[in-house]
């Protein structure tokens, strides 16, 4: 999991927001694709929320409805290997394993690697997926076997 030190602002929403977070993370789940979203202050003036920005709120209330930490993060951001590892949940010699193997793009600032966040999540995303099929894999062996029924 990331370290607070791995993002400049990561934010996390205080108990006693949590019960109007959830509140708020219920009416924005509603399908409103097609209405339009205002800011407004205590005088009324409001301003139209694009629907780009729209999305990532509703992201971020949703994640913090549900007790996680939120930071935004630019897809171009450099990584240390340490941030990288953090964020894969490996240790960090594993993660210098993935990027001398080729594995895991990277490039030299001085004597130290970086990583692109956008490369990163890829990375992810790809051996997310692969770990997902081979579960489903390994559920429909089991169930052939007579091993797994699928009930909890």
């Amino acid at each position: 999991m990331p370290t607070t030190e791995t993002f400049e602002h990561l934010v996390a929403a205080r108990p006693d927001e949590a019960p109007r977070i959830r509140e708020l993370s219920r009416k924005l789940a509603d399908d409103h694709k097609e209405a339009h979203y205002f800011l407004s202050d205590s005088d009324g003036k409001g301003l139209e929320i694009p629907p780009s920005v729209f999305r990532i709120l509703v992201r971020a209330v949703r994640d913090l409805s549900l007790g996680r930490s939120v930071a935004i993060i630019h897809y171009d951001q450099q990584l240390t290997t340490q941030q990288a590892a953090d964020i894969l949940n490996v240790s960090r010699p594993h993660l210098i394993k993935l990027v001398e193997d080729g594995k895991l793009p990277y490039h030299m600032v001085g004597t130290h690697r970086r990583i692109r966040m956008g490369d990163l999540l890829a990375f992810k995303e790809a051996r997310d997926s692969e770990r997902r099929s081979a579960l489903r894999e390994l559920r429909k062996v089991s169930e052939s076997l007579g091993l797994y029924n699928g009930e909890k």
